[in-house]
Parts: structure tokens; C-alpha cells; sequence
């Protein structure tokens, strides 16, 4: 019940801001629904270890390995790659490709549910978790094999991805601030955004105040831009939100802090200090020495304009 509760709450949420909303199926999209869809299976083939005899016999079977693979990668891969297109063109500037990501999704998919639907079958026949081998006359082939090409389709979409995110660097860097006619702020400057994001403070009216700027609704509740500009446009943007180019706001002088490999070398000390906790002492010293060096070095560290 401490599981099923809060994630109940959270999946009714997802499918509430989809329910009747404007769907556009581009990738991040795709990779969301997907997200919630191998999600919700993978909790409802976990209810079933609720029931103790169901649980007896799927204990440390592949059963376990399918249950556990579809809320796992169901539950974070899907939505990693969500994230990734969607604010692929806000960190870099550029557009993935949108059929290279939806060939990344079908094939993701398809080879997530080949992979690991099957592993269900398997731990209901008996086959263990953790087993290197097994002998044919059990009967356990034809799944695993099945499981095995889903397996390689996983890995050919990844494939499809680095090589779409590749490809994304040969393109041009100039692109539209908003080519998701985003509701949200981070929308609503320059992509990438200068590294101040906001030569000053935005000043917002609404909640999605970005997407009242762009649109209005009519008394008969029709959705229609507004005047200023529509989808996708920088003239969306409050004058109060000074959105400038990467070069520097116009009329302000930003202050930034200077370039600096001290912050790199103090977090390098955490690590080693990690690693000595677990095998001695002499490395959470030298862990310790490390960061302290970099703190130092970054605090007596003489600022430039």
C-alpha cells in the first residue's frame, strides 16, 4: 500500500494532463506514453506478489527479473529519452531528428516488450533467476531466444539515437527559442539560453504564463494567438525578461564568474574520499586533501571581468 498509493496518485496525474489535452505525437511525447504504459504493467505484474502462493512460486524466478525490468526500464528509461529529446534543443541549440527518434522509440519498444515480456512466461515455467545455462529439454528455448533478439533491437535503437544525436552537430546552431510552443519560462529565451539565462527577472501574470503571452481564449473557449505573435515566437517574451542574445544583454552589464577549474578539483576529492570509506583510510585523506585544495584555490582565486 506504500507503494501502490502514491504511484496510483502519480499515474491518475499523468493520464489527467493527457486527458483531453492537444496531443502532438512528436518523440518526447511518444517516449512518455510509453514511459506511463511499461510502467503501469510493470506495477500491476507486482500485485500479484501481494497473494502469498503467487508470490511463493514467482520468488526468485524470471518472472521477477520481468516484473522488475518493466517498472525499471520501463519506469526510467522511457522517460530519460522523453527528457533527452525534449531538452535536447534547449542545452545544444539543435533539433534532433524527428524520424530518427521515432524510429529510436518503435524499435525501443518493441525490443523492451520482446526482451522482457516473455521473462513472465519463463519464471512461470520454472526457470531461475541468475542461471548460465540450461538444458533444451526443459522447454525454456523459444522464449529465451525470442527474449535474446529483443535484446539486440534495444541495443540497435540506442544505436539509432547516438547516431541521430551525432548527425544533430552537423546541423546549423541557429533555431527558434520555442520549437515546442512550450508553456514554461525556460521557453522563452534565446536556445541554448545565454549563460544568465535572464538579463533580469521575468515578470509573470499567470500560471503558464509563457503560453498567455502566445494565446487567448475567445468567450466560446476557442484557443487563437494573440496579436503579438504566435507558436514558437521570441516576440512572446515579457519585456521584463530582457531575453538578449548569448552576447550579452543590451544596456546592462552581467557580471559572471570567471572560467575556473577549482570547483572540477574539489568535487575530483569526493570520489577518492568515497572510495576510502570502503577500503581505507589513507584514501579518505588524500580525498579530504584534495577538496580542500580546490575550496581554497577557489575561494583565493582573484576574480576578472
Amino acid at each position: 500500500m506504500i507503494i501502490a498509493i502514491p504511484t496510483g496518485v502519480k499515474i491518475f496525474n499523468w493520464l489527467g494532463t493527457l486527458w483531453n489535452g492537444d496531443l502532438r505525437f512528436a518523440t518526447p511525447m511518444l517516449f512518455s506514453i510509453g514511459f506511463i504504459a511499461m510502467f503501469v504493467i510493470g506495477g500491476l505484474s507486482g500485485v500479484t506478489h501481494a497473494v502469498v502462493p503467487s508470490d511463493y512460486q514467482q520468488t526468485d524466478t524470471y518472472y521477477i527479473v520481468a516484473h522488475f525490468h518493466y517498472v525499471l526500464f520501463g519506469g526510467a528509461i522511457f522517460g530519460l529519452f522523453a527528457g533527452i529529446y525534449y531538452w535536447w534543443p534547449k542545452v545544444f541549440g539543435r533539433m534532433l531528428s524527428e524520424t530518427g527518434g521515432k524510429l529510436n522509440f518503435w524499435l525501443m519498444l518493441i525490443g523492451f516488450n520482446m526482451t522482457f515480456g516473455p521473462m513472465h512466461i519463463l519464471g512461470l515455467q520454472g526457470m531461475p533467476r541468475r542461471i548460465q545455462s540450461y538444458p533444451a529439454s526443459l522447454g525454456l528455448s523459444f522464449w529465451n531466444m525470442v527474449s535474446s533478439i529483443g535484446a539486440f533491437l534495444i541495443a540497435i535503437s540506442v544505436l539509432v539515437f547516438l547516431v541521430n544525436a551525432i548527425a544533430s552537430f552537423r546541423k546549423p546552431k541557429q533555431m527558434e527559442a520555442d520549437p515546442w510552443d512550450a508553456r514554461t519560462l525556460e521557453w522563452a529565451t534565446s536556445s541554448p539560453p545565454p549563460e544568465y539565462n535572464f538579463e533580469e527577472i521575468p515578470v509573470v501574470h499567470s500560471l503558464d504564463d509563457l503560453w498567455h503571452r502566445k494565446y487567448a481564449e475567445t468567450e466560446g473557449g476557442r484557443v487563437v494567438p494573440v496579436a503579438a505573435g504566435g507558436s514558437g515566437e521570441a516576440a512572446a517574451v515579457d519585456e521584463h525578461a530582457g531575453e538578449h542574445g548569448a552576447e550579452g544583454g543590451a544596456g546592462h552589464a552581467i557580471h559572471m564568474p570567471s572560467p575556473s577549474y577549482f570547483p572540477l578539483i574539489a568535487a575530483a576529492g569526493f570520489p577518492v574520499a568515497g572510495y576510502g570509506l570502503i577500503f581505507g583510510v589513507p584514501a579518505v585523506a588524500l580525498g579530504l586533501v584534495i577538496s580542500l585544495v580546490g575550496f581554497f584555490g577557489w575561494a583565493l582565486e582573484p576574480s576578472a571581468d
